[in-house]
């Protein structure tokens, strides 16, 4: 069971609250029907006052809990700002000072946008990576300069920190997140639901392919190595050379790196492609298989439902459908 909280103050983005609420929501309720006997988690709003908080365009949200009445919460999300951030920002010490000890104590703090800049204000960022809007680029490094401000990635993490530059990028992010917690299954079928309806960036923000978070460059360097040659046919040795590991050592350091085997993390990468490809051209799936670097297509199919949760075809029809619905 965990604790996921989501700040609240005045002239936030509605959509930086609601639309990682509802995907959370979407996974317990997944995971409910995979376990019944699951602990359900959590999900509560925090604020430095009790009672409604007004965001953008007077839409308010009723703050579950105050600062004081809300303690050791596993993720705390900071929702962006409309605007100039700073008068609103600067008003929030006490959520700021809140914030800052939970993450000390150990929550995982997640803050989108302008939102970056209450944790630039109190100084969690120093010394760490981050990002924000891009509009806010220039003025946000001159305001923090001990923060090591990337204008070039749209995720940074360091020491249970997420910075997320946009809303969609906060999507993802959101969705690595219940990949980690909640497994895959629920996270493709949660992602099916919400992220096809946007252009998604995952592959130029921070996570490089699939796994887990790390700081192996060695890994690193292997799944650069992958990431031009997933369609081809592999051989495991051949790819662990290219970096001058044993095999042995290679499977060991990569399952610590990444959460997944060598092989695994090759074939999530080829079904992601596929997915990619039955969402955007009317290939069959025999051909979809060849393209995605299976000769069989049988053996892609069973391969793509257990990581998907759904066959190819099934999820062509739940994708165009998105798609469609979002025109």
């Amino acid at each position: 069971m965990s604790k996921i909280v989501f700040a609240l103050y005045p002239k936030a983005l509605v959509t930086g609250i609601s639309g990682p609420m509802e995907m959370f929501q979407a996974a317990e309720q997944l995971l409910r029907v995979q376990r019944s006997s699951v602990l359900p988690s959590i999900v509560q709003t925090v604020s430095q006052q009790s009672g409604w908080v007004e965001g953008v365009g007077g839409l308010k949200v009723m703050a579950d809990l105050t600062v004081e009445q809300c303690n050791h919460p596993d993720f705390i999300f900071i929702p962006p700002l409309w605007g100039n951030p700073l008068p609103t920002i600067r008003t929030q010490q006490v959520l700021a000072e809140w914030i800052k000890e939970m993450h000390h104590a150990g929550a995982t703090v997640i803050a989108t946008g302008t939102g970056v800049c209450l944790l630039a204000e109190c100084g969690l960022l120093n010394g760490k990576p981050a990002t924000t809007h891009w509009f806010f680029f220039d003025r946000f490094r001159k305001l923090y300069p001990e923060v090591e401000l990337n204008v070039h990635k749209f995720i940074t993490y360091q020491e249970g920190i997420y910075c997320a530059g946009s809303i969609n990028a906060l999507t993802d992010l959101v969705i690595f997140l219940i990949k980690q917690h909640y497994g895959t299954k629920v996270s493709s079928i949660v992602e099916q639901h919400f992220s096809h309806e946007i252009n998604r960036t995952f592959d130029a923000q921070f996570f490089s392919g699939e796994g887990q978070l790390h700081h192996d460059e060695d890994i690193i360097r292997a799944q650069d190595w992958i990431n031009s040659r997933w369609n081809q046919e592999v051989v495991l040795s051949e790819w662990a050379q290219a970096i001058d590991m044993p095999v042995r050592t290679f499977n060991r350091r990569f399952l610590k790196a990444t959460g997944m085997t060598p092989i695994e993390y090759l074939q999530a990468m080829r079904i992601r492609m596929a997915m990619d490809i039955l969402r955007d051209s009317n290939l069959n799936v025999t051909e979809v298989s060849e393209l995605s670097g299976y000769r069989d297509s049988g053996y892609f199919t069973r391969l793509f439902k257990k990581i998907s949760g759904v066959s190819p075809a099934e999820y062509r029809k739940i994708v165009r459908s998105k798609l469609f619905m979002a025109e």
